[in-house]
């Protein structure tokens, strides 16, 4: 009760403001009731609270688990670093050509903690008691630096009644402390855990057409880039994937990001988030520069805008001049053919609105 009055005591303000012009002036968009409009700021103001603090405390509180019906079971599952070594042969096959770009950490697993994910399904179903099983592997979002399987539960459970599938979530590795391309090293690994899973697992192969990969925000352009990844190595497709507002284009260039429009009714803010000096963003910022100089000494072709030629990283997730890689930034991607069915969800007033660009490059 403590934290929770100390949490919304200094939003006050901001809420009896928004109580007045919702009334007054109407909500940014008709269809919201207060209800939407209040848990839209609050968000928003949470989100905006997070330049300052440190980049470790804003994972752990994003991280926390939420509370579910216990209608669903939660299956805690431990991927061996196995499924990572085979992954990392097609990630760096994959990657050969933008090697000068990635900074080589994310290929290094000696000691490295295994893959921890869980299944969420429907507890009077049992787990794998159908023929015809349904399987959703979902990445959740948080713009690859927070959140987890935990914060998500009540997404993964509800999929899981709608779609009455079972959902494996995973919790890929986060950056900054990872950069690209550990989050698509650890997806594909899951992807091969799925298809062909160790004897002790408590279900046979699956067949990747029983399989659709789904995910929000960065999870969503994960996602995506995930099915390019496997539609490159050659690896059998999944059946469709979703993305809901999928972040797929972390340049930053598409005009949406500069919309006052979005502004007015998206709690993400426009501008990339900054962090309280820490050890994670101490050894982030030092590998960033020595990634930068490496880069610098390489020749090969420069493949990036000249507006990303600047010391301060964009994003957290990767370097500047890697961002426009069709495995970070998909909307970046040469081609979009050969991938599956997908559906993909976004609104006329938030800031990954490319999404509608990309699925018009999808399907012409």
């Amino acid at each position: 009760m403590a934290d929770a009055i100390k949490f919304i005591f200094p939003k006050i303000p901001n809420l009896i403001s928004t109580i007045i012009k919702h009334y007054k002036n109407g909500p940014p968009k008709p269809s919201w009731n207060l209800k939407f409009h209040l848990a839209l700021v609050i968000t928003r103001l949470t989100i905006d609270s997070l330049y300052y603090t440190k980049i470790e405390n804003v994972q752990r509180f994003s991280s926390k688990p939420v509370a579910i019906s216990s209608d669903f079971a939660v299956d805690q599952v431990r991927i061996s670093n196995e499924y990572r070594k085979n992954a990392q042969q097609h990630i760096d096959n994959l990657m050969k050509e933008y090697e000068h770009l990635i900074d080589d950490e994310w290929n290094k697993l000696d000691n490295l903690e295994e893959l921890s994910a869980e299944w969420i399904y429907i507890k009077e179903n049992g787990f794998m008691q159908k023929e015809d099983k349904r399987i959703i592997l979902y990445l959740h979002g948080g713009a690859y630096i927070m959140c987890s399987t935990g914060s998500h539960r009540n997404v993964t459970s509800g999929i899981a009644k709608a779609a009455d599938a079972h959902v494996f979530a995973i919790n890929y590795r986060l950056a900054p402390q990872n950069q690209f391309p550990a989050a698509l090293h650890d997806a594909l690994a899951a992807y091969l855990y799925l298809t062909n899973p160790p004897k002790d697992a408590g279900f046979s192969a699956i067949n990747p057409k029983q399989i659709v990969i789904m995910g929000d925000s960065a999870g969503g352009g994960l996602t995506i880039a995930t099915l390019l990844a496997l539609r490159d190595i050659g690896l059998p497709m999944v059946a469709g994937a979703v993305g809901w507002s999928p972040w797929v284009d972390l340049t930053h260039s598409m005009p949406s990001i500069l919309s006052k429009e979005c502004d007015k009714s998206d709690y993400l803010p426009p501008a990339t988030l900054q962090f309280l000096p820490s050890q994670a963003q101490s050894r982030f910022f030092e590998r960033s520069a020595a990634l930068t100089k490496k880069i610098k000494q390489s020749n090969k072709p420069k493949i990036w805008h000249k507006s990303l030629d600047r010391e301060i990283r964009v994003q957290q997730y990767a370097a500047n001049e890697a961002l426009s890689l069709p495995y970070i930034s998909p909307l970046c991607a040469e081609s979009l053919g050969g991938l599956p069915p997908m559906l993909l969800v976004s609104i006329s007033s938030s800031y990954p609105l490319n999404v509608n660009l990309i699925g018009h490059i999808i399907y012409t």
